[in-house]
């Protein structure tokens, strides 16, 4: 999250705003300095979503393969309705 703080912090104003999509990296809650940093910069993007942490992405070794899986699947359509993407 600091990366992505730095990062949109130097974003030209005159490149659209991009989405921010924050991917779990355990199965624990957001620390509290990472849901403060996304609430920061939430005014610099087009929107924040987040996708959960998913044992299943840690095991696969293609992205196709991770599709095999009901949980990644659940999760691949809501970031897809949440982008506001259609296939």
């Amino acid at each position: 999250m600091a990366s992505a703080v730095q990062l949109l912090g130097a974003w030209n104003p005159q490149v659209p705003r991009p989405y921010l999509v924050v991917v779990g990296d355990a199965p624990l809650r957001m620390p509290r300095a990472s849901a403060y940093r996304i609430r920061s910069v939430r005014p610099r993007v087009l929107g924040i979503v987040q996708v959960p942490y998913l044992v299943r992405l840690r095991e696969i070794d293609t992205p196709a393969a991770g599709l095999a899986h009901r949980d990644v699947q659940k999760a691949a359509r809501n970031l897809r309705r949440q982008l506001g993407l259609t296939y």
